[in-house]
């Protein structure tokens, strides 16, 4: 096979953008010979075919073979340009010393690394794809390396902000299954800023050395507690002791920001005697806060019944704007009350709403179940949803529920089913 022909071999292997430059770089400075190439013209034919089989796809199927071979120099290319950082001198000497298997091995270890860390930094969050549907997304997507590191830092971050989170709530005795919590999957930063304030603030204002993490009433308590010394010496009292006991610069660097952000937002707004401690509590605690989960904690057997059965519909998914908004699809629709919906659900829910109409009473009364603080927030929810929900909702010339289907898809929890 001449020069000529091995380079038109090569064309659907050299068109992913950094492979392309580094090997005719690696061609025009003589830093590959023809035996090199027919190295990797062999070796890509045999890679190719073990990515086909790989993920599932027969080997002998043209256009498998073809994506896979996209695939593959989509691998070489990420890996090339991230060791390398975009040198071509240093991606040709490498397409010289390594083979283009190998090459490719190093993207794909790249991408299992980037699946191994947290997709996002709440405890619990389920993960839905496998490793190798995974990977597939990333490779059809032709991830490039600025992406790749933006991914990667970005869950590391998370990694980092879990790792931090479950340091503190060891230290305070907080439990870390996620069922314990009010809000199942509890963010790291909630966690986090609800550890860092009862550190801070609940010895001086409890009278004790309490070390737990807060229920609803604890928390409910330290509240009460900074605005009544605020009332009594126009100052609230703090302790930084504990940052002596952190292990890692890293995590004491980031504890003050959150005490620091705790000081200038979250205490003014407690030490506010023109709104009541009450609202002021309603406010921080689902938007900035943590706390265990006590039923026991409403204040009478009617409101612990509503609770129970809200709580019960909700999957403790109180904090998912699109979870709630599949509850209030299905109540307005006169279907079976569901926090996930599979499309032709869904799109029952549609039909029924457009048979029979919108059953905002039934909406209304579902809202009612939620716990008193919590009941206007979820009335804007709604009003906000269906005051744009309606057009689509009521569109006839959307027979096949093509457009509603995609703004439902977009604001509540819907799953299709894989085929």
């Amino acid at each position: 096979m001449t020069l000529t022909e091995e380079n038109q071999s090569l064309t659907h292997y050299d068109n992913a953008p950094f492979f392309d430059r580094a090997f005719k770089y690696a061609v025009q400075h003589k830093v590959i010979d023809q035996a090199k190439i027919t190295e990797i013209v062999n070796d890509a034919a045999t890679g190719t075919i073990q990515i086909a089989e790989h993920f599932g796809a027969s080997s002998h199927l043209r256009l498998n073979l073809e994506e896979s071979s996209r695939w593959m120099a989509s691998l070489v290319s990420l890996y090339l340009e991230e060791v390398t950082n975009g040198d071509l001198e240093q991606a040709a000497l490498m397409i010289k010393d390594k083979s283009f298997r190998s090459l490719s091995r190093g993207g794909s270890q790249m991408l299992k690394a980037l699946y191994a860390l947290p997709e996002d930094n709440h405890f619990g969050s389920q993960r839905y794809d496998t490793e190798n549907e995974f990977l597939k997304k990333c490779l059809k997507s032709n991830m490039t390396v600025a992406k790749y590191r933006q991914a990667f830092n970005d869950r590391a971050q998370f990694k980092s902000e879990l790792g931090f989170a479950s340091w503190l709530v060891k230290k305070i005795g907080a439990p870390i299954k996620r069922d314990d919590y009010v809000y199942s999957d509890p963010s790291a930063n909630h966690i986090i800023r609800t550890c860092i304030f009862c550190l801070a603030y609940r010895i001086k204002k409890s009278g004790g050395n309490k070390s737990s993490f807060p229920d609803e009433n604890g928390l409910l308590e330290i509240f009460t507690s900074i605005r009544r010394e605020w009332s009594l010496l126009g100052d609230v009292t703090s302790t930084k002791k504990f940052f002596e006991d952190m292990p890692d610069e890293a995590f004491r660097q980031y504890a003050k920001l959150v005490l620091a952000s705790i000081e200038s937002e979250d205490i003014p707004q407690i030490t506010n005697q023109s709104i009541s401690i009450e609202k002021v509590f309603a406010e921080l605690k689902r938007a900035k806060y943590a706390y265990l989960h006590h039923i026991a904690n409403v204040v009478s057997d009617h409101d612990k019944k509503l609770s129970e059965e809200w709580f019960t519909l909700t999957g403790g998914k109180e904090e998912h704007d699109d979870h709630i908004l599949s509850l209030f699809l299905c109540a307005a629709a006169g279907l079976p009350l569901k926090t996930l919906l599979l499309a032709s659900e869904a799109k029952k829910a549609v039909l029924n709403i457009r048979e029979h109409g919108l059953l905002e009473k039934e909406v209304i009364k579902l809202i009612k179940k939620a716990p008193h603080d919590e009941t206007e927030q979820l009335l804007s929810l709604w009003g906000e949803f269906i005051e744009d929900a309606k057009s689509y909702l009521f569109d006839e010339s959307d027979e096949n529920l093509v457009q509603v289907m995609s703004y439902l898809m977009d604001h509540c929890n819907i799953h299709k089913l894989k085929k």
